[in-house]
């Protein structure tokens, strides 16, 4: 691999242009490091499926460069570069006909490698090597997708939903399976399940209406973002408000609690229990929290933005 010098991931100015004049992806620029495990996120719309059926190949970009390792579909080393890139579509796809055997077969030909025996192994795949696909369970198809997908060793991993649709065991299941095989790899993971970003990526891109609007570490978010203490008390978040009010300090409801801007925990909390208890405020919780994915993704995004109507897919 002395020839391919550039990042496992590269999208250069790409523009995406369906017809009827609908623009999924507006100048789209980033690049994904070695190493780095990245989750794709956006509003419904953005132009997140666009993105990943363009870095999978399966479509053109209307204008710029989609490259892996450096090399762009028009270089003649693209497809040793394709086959070092590991894919879970979002829909598996399978021939319903073909034994979880055959189908391991038909991966292995295709990546010009593998150890099938290994991958049936690892993930749990034995009792079904004999078994019609179309037999098999939603999570079990999900961990046959995975199987193929590393089958050839990939340097590379790009998973489009691949817990969508599955049952609460059966995704824990495919989260195991995923925390085993992704260190050591460049990830792009495509979800709407932002627990499941959090949990299994270090960093975040984000889309909205075709471009980017970020692209940053997680933990950095977290910066940009204040820090906060859940406050209950035994009268209730209203009197708990109406008491932080007095007070000069403000603070939002969450459920039967309050959430309140605190830069400082370890500080500034206490003193403030001190004041609530003297103003006859009986809090009998404080715990500092630290900003979730979602919470972070919904302050660059806007909640307004979340489940809306858009022209982009």
């Amino acid at each position: 691999m002395a020839e391919w010098a550039g990042p496992p991931l590269e999208v250069t100015n790409v523009i995406k242009d369906y017809p009827g004049k609908v623009r999924a992806l507006d100048g789209v620029s980033f690049r994904i490091a070695p190493g780095e495990r990245a989750c794709l996120l956006g509003p419904n719309g953005a132009g997140k499926t666009t993105l990943i059926r363009l870095l999978t190949g399966a479509l053109s970009p209307s204008y710029g460069q989609v490259r892996l390792f450096g090399l762009g579909a028009d270089n003649e080393a693209f497809l040793q570069a394709r086959r070092r890139v590991g894919i879970v579509p979002q829909l598996p796809g399978m021939y319903r006909d073909f034994t979880v055997e055959q189908y391991l077969q038909l991966a292995r030909e295709l990546h010009g490698r593998g150890d099938i025996a290994e991958v049936v192994e690892g993930f749990g795949l034995g009792p079904y090597t004999h078994r019609p696909m179309a037999e098999l369970s939603g999570g079990t198809q999900r961990r046959l997708c995975l199987a193929a997908a590393l089958l050839g060793s990939p340097e590379v991993l790009l998973l489009d939903e691949p817990t969508v649709g599955l049952d609460p065991v059966a995704m824990r299941d495919v989260h195991a399976f995923l925390r085993r095989v992704m260190p050591g790899r460049t990830v792009l993971l495509c979800t709407h399940n932002l627990a499941e970003a959090e949990a299994l990526c270090d960093s975040a891109i984000i889309l909205r209406q075709g471009r980017v609007v970020l692209h940053e570490r997680i933990s950095a978010l977290r910066q940009r973002v204040p820090s906060m203490v859940v406050l209950r008390a035994a009268q209730g978040p209203e009197r708990l408000l109406e008491a932080l009010a007095r007070l000069g300090t403000s603070g939002r409801r969450e459920e039967d609690g309050v959430l309140v801007p605190t830069p400082e925990p370890t500080t500034q909390a206490p003193e403030l229990l001190r004041r609530l208890l003297a103003a006859g405020v009986d809090v009998y919780e404080c715990r500092a929290v630290t900003p979730s994915l979602e919470q972070l993704f919904l302050d660059v995004v806007g909640a307004r933005e979340l489940g809306g109507p858009h022209a982009r897919t």
